[in-house]
C-alpha cells in the first residue's frame, strides 16, 4: 500500500512527540476514548474533545497529552493517545459522557522499560497510515493530530530531510561564492557570468528552485567532512537521491 507524503510526515512527527512526552514525564498512561453512538462527523467529535480536554487541564494542572484521531471500519471516530498524568477513571467517565463520549474508556500505566517510549510511539503512530479506516476523499485535510498542554509540540510539520538541509546550505554557499566573485566586476559582467543561477523574469520560484537544486546540493555536499557525509547519507531521502537522482520534498 502506498501512503501519502503528508501521512508519512505526520507519522514521524507523532512518534517524536510521543517519545519526548514519555521520556520527560515521571509516569505516562495509555489514553483511549470512543463514542457511544457511531459518530462519523469530525466537527462534532472535535467539539466533544474540546470540552473534555478543557476539563482535564482545569482539573489536572500540567496535564499533557499527544494522540491522534482514528476512524474505525464502521466510520466512527475515536482517540488513541498518551498522557502524563494519572486521571481518576470514574471522574473521567463522568466528564467524558457529559462532553459527548461514551462510558467506555481505557487507561493503563506504561511500564518503565527502556524500549517502551519507542514501542508506544510506533503503535499509536501506526494509526496515521495502515491502521486507520480513513476515507481518502471525505477525510482529506482533516486535522487528526492531538496536542494538549505545554512542551508537547517538540517537532513541527516543517521538518526537513537531510537532502533539503544540505541543499539549503549549498544555496547559501553558492550565494557567498557568487558575491565574492562579483567584487570589482560591473553589473553587466555579473549578470552575464551568473545568468544561469539567477531567477529569470518569467520564472516562478519553484521553477528556479528545481533548475538549481542539483547544483546547490552538490555545493553543499562537497563542503561536508567525511563524518558529516556519513550522517547525511544515512537519511533515506539522500540515499534515494544518490541512487536514483529522484528528488524528495519532505
Amino acid at each position: 500500500m502506498k501512503y501519502s507524503p503528508s501521512d508519512i510526515l505526520r507519522k514521524f512527527v507523532l512518534r517524536q512527540c510521543i517519545e519526548h512526552l514519555v521520556v520527560t514525564s515521571e509516569e505516562c498512561y495509555w489514553f483511549n476514548l470512543t463514542f457511544w453512538e457511531n459518530v462519523t462527523s469530525k466537527a462534532f467529535a472535535s467539539k466533544c474533545w474540546r470540552r473534555l480536554s478543557t476539563a482535564l487541564e482545569r482539573e489536572y494542572p500540567g496535564f499533557r497529552l499527544v494522540g491522534i484521531w482514528s476512524r474505525q471500519a464502521r466510520g466512527a471516530w475515536h482517540i488513541h493517545a498518551v498522557c502524563n498524568t494519572r486521571v481518576d477513571a470514574n471522574w473521567l467517565r463522568v466528564k467524558a459522557m457529559r462532553a459527548g463520549f461514551g462510558p467506555q474508556i481505557y487507561l493503563k500505566k506504561l511500564d518503565d522499560r527502556p524500549e517502551t517510549p519507542e514501542k508506544i510511539s510506533r503503535y499509536i503512530s501506526g494509526y496515521c497510515t495502515d491502521k486507520n479506516g480513513l476515507d481518502k476523499e471525505k477525510d482529506k485535510g482533516v486535522r487528526r493530530m492531538i496536542f494538549v498542554g505545554k512542551y508537547v509540540r517538540v517537532v513541527t510539520m516543517r521538518y526537513k530531510s537531510e537532502l533539503k538541509k544540505v541543499t539549503s546550505m549549498g544555496r547559501e554557499l553558492a550565494q557567498d561564492i557568487r558575491t565574492d566573485a562579483c567584487v570589482g566586476l560591473t553589473d553587466f559582467v555579473n549578470d552575464m557570468r551568473f545568468y544561469g543561477e539567477r531567477r529569470l523574469p518569467a520564472e516562478t520560484w519553484g521553477e528556479w528552485y528545481r533548475r538549481n537544486r542539483d547544483y546547490w546540493f552538490k555545493v553543499g555536499y562537497e563542503s561536508l567532512s567525511e563524518g558529516e557525509r556519513e550522517v547525511v547519507e544515512s537519511d533515506l531521502a539522500v540515499q534515494n537521491y544518490l541512487k536514483t537522482g529522484r528528488w524528495s520534498y519532505i
